[in-house]
């Protein structure tokens, strides 16, 4: 389990630790991110990380507790990028038609849901989920389930303004999610080294999309 200090928190929280310490916990993490990705969790050693990316046990241990606690942070960071890039996107949103909105914000998901980083965080809690209970809590509670909140928000205004025709916004937001992803992250978790093209993504989504929509549209 994670250890005390700045574990759960991101780096730029961690104002007191002065530049030189940022500096040196930014290498441990980026080092962690990338042997993650490329080895998974459980093969990369605390030996494999300081080798990459130099520092101290010491350091590792007073800011980030353990090997756990870098992931956490990895995964934490990842979770609020995605999330402050959907915000931007919801807001260049409000004044577009419906069917351009929802096709920018899922192709816009799906290609966060696709993105290395992110995948490589969802094997890694499919395979040590288990051994990490609190950490897949955090994930799912700071990325999938803010997420729906935020886009359930967005379909709720649609749907009190008569444009759309939901009568549970949060389902309608999950349901969208699942539609704009589903058969590729699959693909993408279970060949992790075969990128899925652009346009298949941008296909998949826009028809996704006039599904979603053939159900959500206001009775003529």
């Amino acid at each position: 389990m994670s250890g005390n200090g700045m574990t759960g928190k991101s780096l730029k929280d961690a104002s007191t630790i002065g530049p030189r310490g940022q500096a040196r916990c930014q290498a441990l993490l980026d080092a962690a991110s990338a042997l993650f990705m490329e080895k998974g969790f459980e093969q990369t050693t605390l030996n494999d990380i300081f080798q990459r990316a130099g520092g101290s046990r010491t350091t590792l241990y007073e800011h980030f507790g353990d090997k756990a606690g870098l992931f956490r942070v990895m995964m934490e960071e990842n979770s609020e990028r995605f999330l402050d890039m959907m915000a931007a996107v919801a807001d260049a949103e409000r004044d577009e038609p419906v069917e351009s909105a929802l096709t920018r914000f899922g192709l816009h998901f799906a290609q966060c849901i696709l993105d290395p980083r992110t995948t490589a965080i969802l094997r890694i809690l499919v395979a040590e989920g288990n051994r990490i209970p609190d950490i897949a809590d955090a994930f799912f509670r700071d990325g999938p389930d803010a997420a729906v909140g935020r886009f359930a928000a967005y379909l709720r205004g649609l749907a009190d303004a008569g444009t759309l025709r939901i009568a549970d916004p949060e389902v309608a937001a999950q349901a969208f999610m699942g539609m704009t992803t589903g058969n590729l992250l699959v693909r993408r978790l279970i060949l992790p080294d075969l990128p899925v093209p652009e346009a298949e993504v941008v296909d998949y989504v826009a028809k996704a999309v006039r599904l979603f929509l053939a159900g959500a549209r206001p009775a003529a």
